[in-house]
């Protein structure tokens, strides 16, 4: 991720975004298609497993698998104002022992992290002009589970992506959104010894589950 996309996603999902999404969050639940993705988790098993989830936002995979038996996890996000938001809800929740924080672009601090049992990255493909090495670096380290949620390369999603940039843009904002190919996203994967046992569509999202 380039600096200026770094700044970007700062600017971007800021504290007030930050309020927003958790007061969405606790009012109505995961989105829809983290909805998608934690059903097919759990069909899978998560009781004593434990978790990566690589732009975490404000925590609804990390509550949800801390509640459906996972032990322990790691959280990594790039917004300072949602981890420090996630951090006074975990207090909350007592669970501050249990998940461990850490601020960063996952591609520059990926060799400090460990492998875990479960890996999920929710919208944050589309968030990496170098789309290669962070799925590359995120799939090596899932031991039995990774689950991903990025944009269908369709023409429509495409189409909405030059307003989205185009909005940025005008906006002074040096965050972009991408969208990758599916196949070049699998590719990478199924080098790292995982196959592709869940998959699912809304009319923008790609919901999938790669198991070892």
């Amino acid at each position: 991720m380039s600096c200026c996309q770094c700044q970007g996603i700062e600017n971007m999902f800021d504290k007030k975004a930050a309020k927003r999404a958790l007061k969405r969050y606790l009012k109505k639940g995961p989105s829809k298609t983290t909805g998608m993705l934690l059903k097919a988790i759990h069909e899978k098993g998560v009781q004593g497993l434990d978790f990566l989830d690589i732009g975490g936002g404000i925590g609804a995979i990390q509550y949800d698998l801390i509640k459906a038996g996972a032990s322990s996890g790691t959280s990594i996000e790039a917004s300072p104002a949602y981890i420090d938001l996630v951090k006074e809800e975990i207090h909350k929740k007592s669970l501050a022992e249990i998940i461990d924080f850490k601020h960063g672009d996952f591609t520059a601090i990926a060799s400090d992290v460990d492998s875990a049992d479960i890996v999920t990255l929710d919208k944050v493909i589309c968030c990496y002009d170098n789309m290669s090495e962070l799925v590359r670096l995120s799939s090596k380290l899932s031991r039995k589970i990774y689950a991903v949620i990025y944009p269908r390369d369709a023409w429509w999603t495409k189409l909405a992506l030059l307003f989205m940039n185009f909005y940025s843009i005008i906006m002074g904002s040096s965050f972009r959104v991408f969208i990758h190919p599916t196949k070049k996203v699998e590719e990478i994967i199924f080098r790292n010894g995982l196959k592709r046992s869940y998959y699912a569509t809304t009319l923008f999202w790609q919901v999938a589950i790669f198991t070892k």
